[in-house]
């Protein structure tokens, strides 16, 4: 019986059997490449290239321009998210500030508690570095009020300010004109940096300088730093902000605050004052 041999394949089956590795190899080859370019065009895809591309096919200045006005608003809106981020993280891990000074009466009992505005800083300072940001305080004086503007500026390049305005306090027998002034720019500024970085400090302070029947005016927006620190926290809808909000706080709100109000604040002040937020 003769043993069956596999012939050895002719030039022509080499040829398809190459061809067909070679067709496989093309195929794999060409996919990748597609894939490549694919990603490349995701990443490159941006006001930059369409910039540069505009200014190779020389457009005109019309389209130079709209194209310049969309590559500001990109950057704004970018820097715009980075601080909201940065805002939310370092909200989230702000401690409450510890009140390190006390004022006495003339019966040498403490009156009340305060955090100094060095205080505050020192405390608060790693963290601001940590997240990007820095601050600038400008101050306005009046005949018979004063008021401090704290700006927070973010590495992003995106930056928000608060402003705190005061009645200048009382003048007492052991304080100059110049010194009731300082007092109150002092107090401004203080409440301004606070507010502008959503920093608590306990019960608020009830500083003798200030006059008690003038009311003091806060101009910040808490309901825009609540639905900032809710964004972080992953809520897309108002109905997950709300229910967020009754889960962090305990509160039994029916519907999200339409509007900014000292209830708002108070909100706010309970959401990322809560140990459950650090969770």
């Amino acid at each position: 019986m003769k043993k069956s041999r596999t012939k050895p394949a002719t030039k022509a089956q080499k040829e398809v059997i190459d061809g067909e590795v070679t067709e496989v190899k093309k195929e794999r080859k060409t996919t990748s490449k597609a894939i490549a370019k694919i990603e490349e065009k995701s990443v490159g895809f941006n006001a930059e290239n369409l910039i540069s591309q505009a200014i190779a096919s020389k457009a005109d200045v019309g389209t130079m321009e709209r194209l310049l006005a969309m590559r500001k608003s990109l950057k704004e809106e970018h820097a715009k998210e980075e601080f909201d981020r940065a805002m939310a993280a370092f909200q989230s891990e702000c401690p409450v500030i510890k009140k390190t000074k006390s004022v006495e009466t003339k019966e040498e009992k403490v009156a009340y508690s305060y955090a100094p505005l060095e205080s505050i800083v020192s405390q608060v300072k790693p963290l601001l570095l940590k997240h990007g940001f820095s601050y600038s305080i400008q101050t306005e004086t009046s005949d018979n009020k004063v008021k401090a503007t704290c700006t927070a500026k973010h590495q992003s390049g995106h930056s928000e300010p608060s402003s705190m305005e005061v009645p200048l306090g009382n003048k007492t027998k052991i304080m100059s004109d110049s010194q009731v002034t300082a007092a109150a720019i002092t107090f401004a500024k203080r409440y301004a940096f606070c507010n502008v970085f959503g920093i608590l400090t306990g019960d608020d302070d009830n500083e003798a300088a200030l006059p008690k029947d003038k009311e003091v005016k806060d101009t910040t927006n808490y309901l825009d730093k609540l639905k900032t620190v809710l964004i972080h926290k992953g809520a897309k809808k108002m109905s997950e902000g709300l229910a967020m909000i009754n889960d962090v706080t305990g509160y039994s709100l029916k519907e999200f605050p339409k509007t900014n109000s000292p209830e708002v604040k108070k909100i706010y002040e309970a959401f990322i004052g809560s140990s459950k937020l650090m969770d």
